[in-house]
Formats: structure tokens, C-alpha cells, sequence
């Protein structure tokens, strides 16, 4: 896995624009939804996941609220941080 040559511009809340590094993108049949784990590039250190909201010819990341989705979640990212310690070894 290249885990930092996917990357995107977002927008953020306050209107600043950030890049990210996206490392996974993760589609669960038991919530029927999509997550994003990723990186800021400015600080790779940690882990991020969002859920991926799709309209029309744009996508937005929205928080995870719901316990279970965060347990989900927390899994996955394990995994991917996980596969990238195996790449940086």
C-alpha cells in the first residue's frame, strides 16, 4: 500500500484549506456506509476516520457519533496503522 500518494484538498469548517492523506477508505455493509481513515499532512502521527458523505458531484466528511460505528471504526484503524508499521519496518 503507497499510503501517502492519495491526497486531497479539503475545506475545512473555519474556510482554511488542508491537505490530507487519505490511507483507506473502508465500505461497511452492516452501517451501509462509507469511512475515510486518513492524515493530516502536516501531522502524519495520528489517525483520523470520517464518514464519507456523498451528493451529487461532491463528498463532505462527517463525525462519527454513534458508539457502535466508533467500535467499528476504531478496529479498522487499528488495522491500517497496523499495515503501516509493516511498511515503514
Amino acid at each position: 500500500m503507497d499510503t501517502l500518494e492519495n491526497k486531497l484538498m479539503i475545506t475545512v469548517e473555519d474556510g482554511s484549506k488542508k491537505v490530507i492523506n487519505v490511507l483507506d477508505i473502508i465500505d461497511s455493509y452492516v452501517f451501509n456506509k462509507s469511512y475515510m481513515i486518513y492524515t493530516f499532512e502536516d501531522e502524519t502521527n495520528a489517525l483520523y476516520a470520517s464518514i464519507i458523505d456523498e451528493s451529487d458531484n461532491s463528498f463532505s466528511l462527517e463525525p462519527i457519533t454513534s458508539q457502535e460505528e466508533l467500535n467499528y471504526i476504531d478496529g479498522e484503524i487499528d488495522r491500517v496503522a497496523s499495515e503501516l508499521e509493516e511498511v515503514a519496518a
